[in-house]
């Protein structure tokens, strides 16, 4: 009786992934929303029936896929699945939602790579080149409508927007990593709630006021910022990794910063309309502020500003 629940709700979770799936593909402005719903079916039958059950549904999914489409764009309903193999896999195992985010952040990222690669040695086609260049081309039909209408010369303009492009397109890999993480975070807050309706047992998240970063992160940061000072080439492999590197730890400790404004709120008993106010103005008003924010994030890092604050409450 067990496997005969097991084999329908096998054959009900490939019914609503094809459902997704169609929806996503075929339906534009539905693809909104149903994109973040299509790992939900493979997380379910994992979660509830382990990952033996998952794998038959996996690939009865694929076979169908394939009769349907064997061109490249086979690659992106598998991409879905796979993310929600590995979040039901993490949640059958009753890991946290830290290490479902982590799981699924480091699987979309390897998999986002990995179709990189096929799409340029198997299909010739490069989506940053070809971002790039359509950049390239929109810049070029911009300044010569505008040329006549202004005195000044605009080609440093056009140099200054051509290096801020070229540092864009070296910030490739980690956008595909952001990519991964905000994916894999937005399914994993829309899952959850639903997965708990179904009978889940699914795991709690942690406060954001008490996220904190390990502290080796402000050693890696330091590290990255010596070896960007000592003079490298621009478009050397080294200063693409620097520049990646580095840009992901500022990430990290604009993350530490404002979890400790949340934290200051919280022991401080401001309303929680304070810290989310801070939070989009200084997402909103650009670098500076941002800057600040994760400077703030050494400091709480560094010199164990919590610790400080609860000491002077108690």
């Amino acid at each position: 009786m067990t496997d005969r629940n097991a084999l329908k709700r096998g054959a009900l979770a490939l019914l609503v992934l094809y459902v997704l799936i169609a929806l996503t593909f075929f339906v534009p402005y539905v693809s909104l929303v149903s994109t973040w719903f299509i790992p939900l079916p493979i997380m379910y039958v994992v979660a509830r029936d382990g990952w033996k059950n998952a794998l038959v549904t996996m690939g009865l999914g694929l076979i169908l896929l394939v009769i349907i489409d064997q061109s490249f764009y086979l690659l992106f309903p598998l991409f879905f699945m796979i993310l929600g193999f590995v979040l039901g896999f993490m949640i059958r195992l009753k890991k946290s939602a830290f290490a479902l985010l982590l799981a699924g952040s480091l699987t979309n990222s390897a998999v986002l790579i990995i179709y990189l690669a096929i799409s340029v040695l198997a299909y010739h086609f490069n989506p940053v080149s070809a971002a790039q260049a359509a950049l390239n081309d929109s810049l070029q039909q911009t300044i010569a409508q505008i040329q006549p209408l202004v005195e000044q010369d605009t080609s440093e303009i056009v140099s200054i927007y051509k290096s801020q492009l070229d540092i864009l397109v070296r910030l490739a890999p980690t956008l595909l990593i952001m990519i991964g993480v905000l994916y894999a975070l937005i399914v994993e807050l829309i899952s959850l709630p639903i997965l708990k309706r179904l009978k889940v047992e699914t795991p709690r998240w942690v406060p954001f006021r008490l996220w904190q970063v390990p502290k080796s992160v402000i050693w890696f940061y330091l590290v990255v910022l010596f070896i960007g000072q000592i003079g490298m080439e621009n478009g050397t492999p080294l200063n693409t990794a620097v520049i990646n590197i580095s840009f992901i730890l500022q990430m990290l400790l604009a993350i530490q910063g404002f979890s400790f404004i949340y934290y200051f709120a919280h022991e401080k008993k401001f309303p929680v309309i304070v810290p989310i106010t801070l939070t989009v103005l200084f997402l909103l008003l650009g670098a500076l502020l941002l800057q600040l924010v994760w400077i703030l994030g050494i400091i709480d890092l560094g010199f164990n500003l919590r610790k400080r604050i609860s000491q002077k409450k108690s």
